[in-house]
């Protein structure tokens, strides 16, 4: 498994625990995962977001495709449309990708 692959696996984890109701430690029982390392991958995977400042800003622009959909401008000629439907782990992946272009200083 790729390292990509690893994040992208655990990544998805954490999300169905996070979406399951569950707690993390009834979680990790029945998946059978050690809350270790789910500790462990969670603070990972949380230490590598990209960061955009904290606020993004929502400007009404033209009409897309999808009355449901939503437009999202990240600066310069960079857009990303969502229409109604989407993968939310693509579009996490494709925002990663994009913040890991210009790293925010700390």
């Amino acid at each position: 498994m790729t390292r990509t692959e690893r994040r992208t696996h655990w990544r998805a984890i954490i999300e169905n625990q996070a979406t399951s109701g569950m707690s993390i430690a009834a979680y990790c029982r029945d998946t059978r995962i050690k809350p270790t390392c789910f500790y462990a991958w969670r603070r990972r995977l949380k230490e590598k977001q990209p960061c955009f400042g904290g606020f993004l800003e929502l400007i009404p622009g033209r009409r897309i495709e999808s009355a449901t959909g939503i437009r999202i401008r990240l600066g310069g000629n960079i857009h990303i449309e969502v229409e109604r439907g989407f993968d939310p782990f693509t579009l996490r992946a494709v925002i990663e990708a994009l913040g890991s272009l210009s790293p925010c200083s700390a």
